[in-house]
């Protein structure tokens, strides 16, 4: 296991800010979640062994991050929410400073930071002096320093903060390739649902120190009662009328403003009799059948159910920029 956390407590002075955390970060996309002030960033620093635990263990590849801790930091990369760029560098030194940190030697470490920084689609930003640069091209060079060494791990602190729709895609797409294509483990820590739900496979809840939540995505958005859901064009309250009235349990979906959407929700219960009422149906009030798939809870509600039966009502999720 790449990350296992059993039981940390960590405190400053008399404020408690993780309560006996426990969770894995298996290989691949997670994501970990929760309100401001949830103790995200003391559990990240607890896993780089940058502050001191009261209880329990941190374990990255088998090794406690404070004891061996030039070791883990071999393994591991970090995009910190807060600025880390190095000013009076151009992008590029900045990058090759970051290799030869990690052990390499001189032209490899350059020829190295350019490789990165050409995957990373820095162009000639890259000669700038770092300071001088966009939001965008800084967390490109910061991302670009927390890969060069080829991490086993990367863990990204709020990545998308500050960018475009572009770069945001852009930057969820490295990730992507990372993890898919190149076999790194990811954590990243966000509170844009959006960004968790297109990319991650597992996500955590952290509030008020606790775990509140952890699985697959698949599994925590799993409804209580299976439903299919059928996305149409056309009359979709005389189609949902028609199929209440020879039986189906059918309901129009709304959207998060309250707004319907173009979606019916049914409850099939794996029926061919019943999906094939649905098609004559349709294709007699003219119905265009866009996608017929599994219904999924929205995440949002899944983590606000979450930290209300947790007594912490506070907002978790953001929207995308």
């Amino acid at each position: 296991m790449p990350v296992r956390v059993a039981g940390v407590v960590k405190r400053y002075g008399r404020r408690t800010v993780l309560r006996g955390v426990s969770l894995d970060v298996p290989p691949g996309i997670t994501g970990l979640v929760g309100p401001n002030g949830a103790g995200k960033s003391t559990l990240v620093k607890a896993i780089l062994g940058l502050v001191r635990i009261v209880e329990g263990e941190v374990r990255v590849f088998g090794l406690d991050p404070h004891a061996r801790s030039r070791e883990v930091r071999r393994l591991v990369g970090v995009v910190p929410e807060d600025e880390a760029a190095i000013p009076g560098l151009s992008g590029v030194e900045m990058v090759a400073y970051a290799a030869r940190l990690s052990g390499l030697p001189g032209t490899e470490a350059l020829r190295r930071a350019h490789e990165v920084l050409d995957w990373c689609d820095a162009g000639q930003e890259r000669y700038r002096p770092v300071e001088t640069l966009s939001v965008g091209v800084k967390q490109k060079i910061c991302f670009a320093a927390a890969i060069v060494h080829d991490p086993r791990l990367v863990i990204l602190d709020e990545p998308t903060n500050g960018l475009d729709p572009i770069e945001r895609r852009a930057m969820l797409g490295r990730l992507t390739i990372l993890a898919r294509d190149h076999g790194k483990t990811i954590l990243v820590s966000t509170h844009v649902l959006p960004d968790v739900q297109s990319i991650c496979e597992r996500v955590i809840l952290l509030a008020a120190g606790r775990v509140r939540l952890a699985g697959t995505i698949r599994e925590l958005t799993h409804p209580p009662v299976p439903e299919e859901r059928l996305e149409v064009s056309g009359p979709v309250d005389a189609l949902v009328d028609r199929l209440v009235a020879r039986g189906i349990p059918a309901r129009r979906s709304v959207g998060p403003e309250g707004v319907p959407e173009s979606v019916i929700l049914l409850r099939l219960g794996g029926d061919p009799r019943a999906l094939r009422a649905v098609w004559d149906e349709a294709a007699g009030l003219g119905v265009g059948v866009r996608a017929l798939e599994p219904a999924r809870r929205p995440l949002e509600e899944v983590f606000l159910e979450a930290l209300a039966a947790a007594g912490d009502g506070e907002v978790v999720a953001h929207a995308a920029p």
